[in-house]
């Protein structure tokens, strides 16, 4: 025997607020991804502008290293923006159905900490041994 399907105010007043919180779990996603997409290209930027207005000063890090650590920076925010909307969309269609499915969503999210952990110590390799 099934049980009965919970229906009324209070189930779709909780359902609401799910679509809510996963609405705003998108938005600070986004939002941190265009902070990485944003990050990216100002770092290339200025290295570019500084290697212009001073061009016989050597520099600590090489503009092609600058380069390669805002393109993946850039690739970074890219990448974690595709991993947080299919997060979403699984949240968001779970949500909807009438029988409530959890998706788990821990290996999206080891991903990202991989992937974050994975630059900085590709970041910190190139600042500090000056790989070129």
């Amino acid at each position: 025997m099934t049980p009965d399907k919970i229906t009324g105010p209070t189930n779709e007043l909780a359902k609401e607020r799910n679509r809510a919180a996963a609405e705003r779990t998108i938005t600070a996603w986004i939002q941190n991804c265009l902070t990485l997409i944003g990050f990216g290209f100002a770092i290339d930027q200025i290295f570019q502008a500084l290697q212009q207005k001073f061009p016989n000063r050597n520099p600590l890090i090489t503009i092609q290293s600058a380069h390669y650590i805002s393109l993946t920076l850039i690739a970074i925010g890219i990448v974690l923006l595709i991993i947080a909307m299919i997060q979403h969309y699984f949240e968001v269609q779970s949500i909807q159905r009438d029988d409530y499915f959890f998706y788990p969503s821990h290996y999206l999210n080891m991903i990202v900490v991989l992937a974050v952990i994975l630059f900085g110590f590709i970041s910190l390799l190139i600042i500090f041994l000056g790989l070129n």
